[in-house]
């Protein structure tokens, strides 16, 4: 049986021009450490409710990558 993995997709910060957010709003982790999940609301949101974002916010402050477990 073969497995293919995909690679975590990852969206750099500020200063390589804009990028939509993704269509399929995953989980994402920043450069700190911090994982985001989109909202209901059209937020990112960490976990613990303490830290909201829209995506340009997000994409303009922090290195993202996908977290894909």
């Amino acid at each position: 049986m073969t497995t293919t993995t995909a690679a975590p997709r990852v969206w750099l910060a500020a200063g390589l021009g804009t990028s939509p957010a993704p269509a399929d709003r995953p989980t994402l982790r920043d450069d700190l450490m911090r994982q985001w999940r989109a909202g209901s609301d059209g937020l990112w949101h960490t976990p613990d409710g303490r830290h909201h974002a829209d995506w340009t916010e997000l994409h303009t402050r922090y290195d993202l990558v996908e977290v894909t477990r």
